[in-house]
């Protein structure tokens, strides 16, 4: 399959998503990144070549570039807005390609999707096309379905409207369908997404203590009550395990 088939992707395409996130995200990209080379670092892997699909500006594909310099490290965005973003980013160990790694016949041995599974029509179509070009898979996924956001209703349609997520995760519905997709899970942990963005505003600040008290008592009760977690999961191709 090609990227574009996964769904429909135009509001990427056009000024829609560059109008409503005119950083494309930048400001997480650190972030992101130490909870991805954690888990790449705990489970000892350090991979030859990688790429990450849907790289946005591609500020954590170069910090993965920086931790890997040994390594061949590509990244793939289709948004014309986000790839002109990428350009400065060039490296000698990294490149960036407008459009799909699916398309190119490529094999790698780490593939990441960062936020990007729950913006495709076909989550089980992308995830089996990561199982195809790559050994290992790094996927971070929201976990936008809780009874909070429920409750509230504009959360959910806050997350579609504004940052284009059209799946809502529970811990429970990403494993599975990772493992639907021939995927088979190595590690996974939450990131405290809420927590650790609460400097930002003192409601946030005030909301945050009490959530990391709760979690800290019963995490998997308190991420599908009141949620502000995402899931860091890293898998492997089912065969290439056998």
């Amino acid at each position: 399959m090609t990227l574009n088939e996964a769904g429909n992707l135009s509001r990427y395409l056009d000024e829609r998503y560059i109008s409503a996130n005119s950083d494309w995200h930048q400001d997480d990209s650190a972030w992101k990144f130490a909870h991805i080379s954690n888990i790449l670092d705990r489970n000892s892997i350090r991979p030859a070549s990688l790429c990450e699909i849907g790289c946005g500006a591609g500020g954590i594909v170069e910090l993965v570039a920086r931790h890997l310099p040994g390594a061949s490290v590509d990244g793939f965005e289709i948004s014309p807005h986000a790839f002109a973003l990428c350009q400065q980013r060039q490296a000698p160990n990294l490149t960036f390609t407008q459009g799909s790694p699916f398309d190119g016949g490529r094999h790698y041995d780490v593939s990441m999707a960062i936020d990007v599974i729950e913006h495709v029509e076909d989550p089980f179509a992308f995830a089996r096309s990561m199982g195809r070009i790559s050994t290992h898979q790094v996927l971070h996924i929201p976990l936008d379905m809780n009874a909070l956001a429920v409750a509230r209703g504009w959360v959910i349609e806050d997350a579609r409207n504004h940052i284009g997520h059209l799946h809502y995760f529970t811990k429970a519905t990403a494993l599975s369908l990772l493992d639907e997709c021939g995927l088979e899970v190595v590690d996974h942990f939450y990131t405290p997404w809420a927590i650790d963005q609460a400097g930002k505003t003192l409601k946030k600040r005030l909301a945050a203590f009490p959530r990391k008290v709760a979690f800290g008592l019963a995490p998997d009760a308190i991420v599908r009550l009141v949620g502000g977690w995402s899931l860091m999961v890293l898998t492997r191709t089912r065969s290439a395990s056998s």
